[in-house]
């Protein structure tokens, strides 16, 4: 076999005679000597041969790593010939030279590209020992080029899928009409999660109705009457978009969201009560009705100790709004765990008995909350769906947003988190042709 033909096939090239091969194992570099093959060397209009050659033109190409030598520099001679046909002199191209980049091969950019979707810019420049500006630059031209081609796996299952918004950043306000004018303004990003394939379909910049507007209507028809359940946190804006776009889908709330709700509710009744405690000088009570313990007075007795199981039910006894507030919070628990919609009812209905008897102003006030979102919180018991998959999600973008040292430009922050958590990847795209010709 030919030495000098496996490594143009190494490094992707075509259309070349390799005259020379020059290796320096002390810096780990290589220098490939090519010229382009007369007989390949066609002019930019008319696409005939060129009559005559005219000059040879020498570039310096780098190309992608070679086995241990990291550093591959392509010396090629392309030439520069004149048409008859045309009556002109131009360069005679060549595929394997990218077109927007034209000091790196194809290969190079797709190497580093990939190498992009699992590690920032910076780090795959310091491997490659390449500017990481212009590896920048090479990555938002591949996601753009990959956009064009993402589509949704045949069979992805959308009967369940949840929406949720992850921050992006936070701009300041630079001209305030008003002193009461808010001196930030925080962005946000909604996100189409996939819960069975734990995957990012589609998102847009903002945390409106029109913003899971413009990614549910990137699904078809046929897919958006697929969706028979969709999660969402207690947002209008999001229940009305799925309610809107998606004709056969029951919308449930979060189940975390409901909790954060209640023990919001239970932690508003105990600061009234760690304040009533300082004002009258109780010790105990002051201690364990602290901000530290709130999450020890709100948990489930099978995750506390026997200590602490001592020390709160000595509080219920003292303290006769903390121990209602606990058992409403327990019933609420108990309501939410149960998967039949009928006992769900009966157990919802006392427990608004129990919250009126209470007369706890934060529970009564959540109690108008639930009634509103009564039907979103049948339809969680009947499916069971959360969005804990866009949480965790959200927390895969944040680790993202971390290693970017965060993001401004939105356009770019969106594509990344397709990349980085939905299909706009190698894994899903089929980009080997990427490698020779673009």
């Amino acid at each position: 076999m030919d030495f000098k033909y496996v490594i143009s096939q190494f490094l992707g090239i075509q259309a070349v005679i390799i005259e020379d091969i020059k290796l320096f194992r002390r810096d780990l570099r290589v220098v490939v000597v090519a010229r382009q093959n007369r007989k390949h060397c066609y002019c930019n209009k008319c696409g005939l041969q060129f009559d005559q050659v005219k000059e040879w033109v020498l570039k310096k190409i780098k190309a992608p790593a070679l086995g241990v030598f990291q550093d591959v520099v392509i010396k090629l001679y392309q030439m520069r010939g004149f048409c008859s046909e045309c009556e002109q002199t131009s360069v005679a191209e060549l595929s394997w030279i990218h077109p927007r980049f034209t000091s790196y091969t194809c290969g190079f950019v797709e190497w580093t590209g990939r190498m992009m979707e699992e590690t920032t810019c910076e780090a795959v420049g310091r491997l490659t020992g390449t500017s990481s500006k212009e590896l920048w630059a090479m990555d938002q031209w591949r996601m753009g080029h990959l956009l064009q081609f993402m589509e949704l796996p045949t069979k992805l299952d959308l009967t369940n899928l949840c929406a949720d918004e992850v921050h992006f950043l936070t701009r300041r306000h630079r001209k305030r009409r008003y002193m009461t004018d808010k001196r930030w303004q925080p962005e946000f990003v909604t996100n189409l999660v996939c819960p069975s394939a734990g995957k990012v379909l589609f998102n847009a910049i903002g945390r409106t109705e029109e913003a899971l507007d413009n990614c549910l209507l990137k699904l078809t028809p046929e897919q958006r009457r697929e969706v028979q359940f969709a999660c969402v946190d207690l947002h209008d804006a999001f229940i009305s978009s799925f309610s809107k776009n998606c004709p056969n889908a029951q919308i449930c709330v979060d189940r975390f969201h409901l909790v954060q709700k209640i023990n919001g509710a239970f932690d508003q009744v105990r600061r009234e009560e760690f304040k009533t405690a300082r004002r009258t000088k109780d010790h105990f009570a002051e201690e364990m009705l602290r901000p530290h313990r709130r999450f020890v007075l709100v948990s489930r007795e099978k995750n506390l100790s026997k200590s602490e199981v001592h020390l709160l039910d000595r509080l219920r006894t003292l303290n006769t709004n903390i121990h209602t507030g606990m058992l409403l919070v327990e019933q609420f628990h108990a309501a939410l765990d149960t998967k039949n919609l009928k006992t769900f009812r009966r157990q919802l209905i006392d427990w608004y008995q129990l919250v009126r008897q209470s007369k706890l102003l934060p529970f009564l006030k959540l109690a108008k909350t639930i009634r509103s979102y009564r039907a979103e919180i049948e339809a969680f018991i009947s499916s069971r769906l959360t969005t804990a998959v866009a949480e965790g999600i959200n927390n895969k973008i944040k680790v993202l947003k971390r290693m970017g040292y965060g993001y401004t430009n939105p356009k770019s922050f969106m594509l990344k988190i397709l990349q980085r958590c939905g299909y706009l990847n190698h894994y899903s795209i089929c980009t080997d042709q990427l490698f020779f010709k673009v």
